[in-house]
């Protein structure tokens, strides 16, 4: 019976450095690109709807991009996959998308908590790629791969 990760007595994180192939090496700039992207329109639209509420004037135009964003940003994993269709690409992981807004859901909660870091910036294009997956313990998936968002360690070594 697989498990959860909840649901063992331990919880831990591997860091690894790793050396890909060229189509993995792709892979992960396109998985990279498109969570920073996800990032960066979580943070425009929330940058948006905040200027739009100091508005003064109660304009239909702006009241009406006010109930646009409010209603984006609460599914925005669909509202922005569907403007931009190119994130339902089946080179993209499956949990990329949630991982990238639940870091800026994190991001934006610690600034309430905190008030030292500031508001979420936009994410820069660098160097290196980097994006968050996570570990899926299911029975459903027989081969992990880096499409289906699955990691498995497959022996104590």
């Amino acid at each position: 019976m697989a498990k959860t990760m909840a649901q063992l007595p331990y919880h831990y994180g591997v860091k690894v450095r790793v050396f890909p192939s060229n189509e993995q090496k792709r892979l992960i700039k396109r998985n990279s690109d498109a969570s920073r992207f996800i990032y960066n329109q979580m943070n425009g639209m929330n940058n948006d709807l905040f200027w739009l509420k100091q508005v003064k004037i109660p304009i239909t135009l702006v009241l009406n991009r006010i109930a646009d964003l409010t209603e984006r940003l609460k599914k925005p994993s669909t509202a922005i996959s569907n403007s931009h269709g190119w994130l339902n690409h089946s080179d993209f992981d499956s949990l990329m998308k949630a991982n990238a807004i639940r870091n800026y859901k994190t991001a934006w909660k610690l600034f309430h908590q905190v008030h030292q870091a500031g508001t979420p910036k936009f994410h820069k294009r660098g160097y290196t790629q980097t994006y968050q997956t996570s570990c899926l313990y299911s029975a459903k998936v027989t081969i992990p791969t880096m499409k289906n968002g699955s990691v498995r360690l497959i022996d104590n070594c």
